[in-house]
């Protein structure tokens, strides 16, 4: 078993420059440390209708980690081992998300 290393974690600026920008909808910000959010707002709470939080992946073996949420429950998170990869996994969920 291998352990958790920050080595194997996407450089933070290459992700954020990486993922794409976000369709109809959804509004993206970026925080430091290339993390980065997609969310499309709700107007009845706190809470996103849709959430997508991107970052380097740091407690695992994987580069990137992705979460989503539905209203204010995590509904899964998505480990990646590349870049590539995880620009690909959230490509497709926002465009799922909004029906394209």
């Amino acid at each position: 078993m291998s352990h958790p290393s920050p080595e194997t974690a996407a450089d933070p600026e290459e992700l954020v420059a990486a993922l794409p920008t976000p369709p109809t909808l959804w509004q993206r910000s970026d925080a430091n440390g290339g993390i980065v959010e997609y969310r499309i707002p709700d107007d009845d709470g706190v809470c996103a209708a849709a959430k997508l939080v991107v970052r380097p992946e740091l407690f695992d073996d994987s580069a990137v980690r992705v979460d989503r949420k539905q209203g204010c429950k995590d509904v899964g998170t998505g480990r990646h081992p590349d870049i590539e990869s995880a620009v690909d996994a959230v490509t497709a969920e926002l465009a799922a998300a909004v029906g394209e």
